[in-house]
């Protein structure tokens, strides 16, 4: 009996001594997780202060490199202006060329009349002057000798078209004045991945697939187109299609 009272007081009394050093651990565990969530937030902070002064630097480099780049803008805007001013020189020259030119060559290239001509084959070569006079003095027997035969015509490039969403561009040519435009329409040939004009649509620029870039024609240049002719449109445009430059 005295030895199981000795042993009961024993117990109780290592109870008694341990339930302190319980609480104390579980306190400074409680400390440490609070110490490291205090360091964690210091952290944070200090990593924010960080982006912060990042962003103010690069803030001030950027409206360093406006200034800079702005006094560049009133030079760009004047050399796009000197540009348009020479191109419109440049056509205006063109213009009075051409005015210049048309007295001696309706003097020197009379319209031939209908009457007499030989037959249009695929060889048969028809100035654009010629064929525009007859469409003007007769509309209906110029596509009557004209309209739905291939033959040739010569005459100097005025201007291109390119289309957008078909494979196709235009070539029109410089006609007498009054009369109806002349439009040569070419299909790609494969091995064009795009065709564009080039220095303000004076010059007709194909693009290979390997990306090499060719000039095809220029404004004011004489040519000699092979096509199909079709007559007066509902634009009233002589329309070729099928063309091939010949020269």
């Amino acid at each position: 009996m005295q030895a199981y009272l000795l042993g009961a007081l024993g117990l109780a009394a290592g109870l008694l001594t341990g339930a302190p050093g319980a609480r104390a651990a579980e306190a400074t565990d409680a400390l440490r997780q609070k110490d490291a969530e205090v360091r964690e937030l210091r952290r944070r902070l200090e990593q924010a202060e960080k982006e912060l002064e990042q962003l103010r630097r690069d803030n001030e480099r950027l409206r360093r490199q406006q200034q800079k780049a702005a006094p560049k803008t009133e030079p760009a805007e004047a050399e796009r202006a000197r540009e348009e001013l020479r191109r419109l020189r440049e056509e205006n020259a063109r213009l009075r060329q051409r005015a210049a030119r048309a007295p001696a060559a309706s003097e020197a290239k009379p319209v031939r009349p209908l009457a007499g001509l030989p037959p249009v084959t695929p060889e048969t070569v028809v100035e654009v002057d010629e064929l525009v006079g007859h469409f003007l003095a007769g509309p209906a027997a110029a596509a009557a000798r004209y309209a739905k035969k291939t033959f040739r015509v010569r005459g100097e490039v005025e201007r291109f078209h390119t289309a957008l969403l078909r494979r196709q561009f235009t070539v029109l040519l410089r006609g007498p004045d009054g009369g109806p435009p002349v439009a040569c329409r070419f299909n790609y040939i494969d091995r064009y991945k795009t065709v564009f004009t080039t220095q303000n649509g004076r010059v007709l620029t194909a693009r290979y697939d390997s990306g090499r870039e060719t000039v095809l024609l220029e404004t004011g240049q004489g040519v000699v187109i092979a096509g199909r002719c079709g007559g007066l449109d509902a634009n009233g445009t002589i329309e070729f299609s099928r063309c091939e430059l010949v020269r």
